[in-house]
């Protein structure tokens, strides 16, 4: 156990026997159709999230499940996206001058004369520092608020319930240390599997393993971001019903 976390349940319930490893293959194909088709393939991949989440909130062990509802699937992951993108306003709202700078600099760049340009280039890098410190501060929080407000709408199977504030920040509160365990897996289990991928890069056979890797990669890690986040929620009822 890891502050409430079982990780060895959590890290080999998507592969510990044959079944299972079908349905997290069949993850890995909507998660590769994602490279082509956009949204709706992560739309299907957020909605089975979601099934799993929601085993763990009624006290269930996490299990890989048949994927056979593909309309409630589509329908929970829009929902689930919708309260990520709207949650992910100010990232959004710091990230478009970002990009205008990016874009425009080079039309900038070729009306200066040499010394103007140099000048450009040197202080455009202090420009993205300065942003990235204003970026970190918000996205870090938010890394920890926004699942939070996604497993209450998931509980409550309703889209507003993600803007109940005062609900889910209750629960949030209670456990915070919860969440931030959660966060903490999921970054470190990317980490390790983003390492894995850079072995993989490094030769011209294993490369050709990526096309299996990175589609299963993401499919794994979206189930388990929810997985855990629904356990820190789950944690966080029971510990203000103690209280109560």
């Amino acid at each position: 156990m890891f502050f409430g976390f079982n990780l060895s349940e959590i890290f080999m319930f998507p592969v510990k026997d044959a079944e299972a490893r079908k349905y997290l293959l069949i993850g890995a194909l909507v998660a590769l159709a994602g490279f082509v088709i956009p949204i709706l393939p992560y739309l299907a991949l957020l909605g089975y999230a979601v099934l799993i989440a929601r085993q763990v909130l009624r006290g269930e062990s996490p299990r890989m499940i048949p994927w056979e509802d593909w309309g409630g699937m589509f329908t929970n992951g829009a929902k689930l996206f919708g309260v990520r993108m709207i949650y992910s306003i100010p990232i959004f709202i710091l990230m478009v001058p970002l990009m205008l700078m990016s874009f425009v600099m080079p039309f900038i760049a070729t009306s200066m004369d040499s010394a103007d340009a140099e000048t450009f280039f040197l202080l455009f890098p202090l420009l993205i520092f300065g942003f990235m410190c204003l970026l970190i501060p918000i996205s870090l929080p938010l890394a920890v608020i926004i699942p939070a407000a996604e497993i209450h709408s998931i509980e409550k199977d309703d889209l507003s319930a993600a803007f109940q504030f005062k609900e889910w920040w209750q629960v949030l509160r209670a456990n915070l240390s919860g969440f931030i365990t959660a966060f903490a897996i999921y970054y470190i289990v990317s980490m390790i599997l983003a390492v894995i991928m850079q072995i993989l890069m490094a030769t011209v056979i294993l490369s050709c393993l990526l096309i299996v890797f990175m589609p299963a990669m993401t499919a794994y890690l979206t189930i388990i971001m929810y997985v855990t986040v629904a356990i820190a929620y789950r944690e966080g009822k029971a510990k203000l019903a103690q209280v109560a």
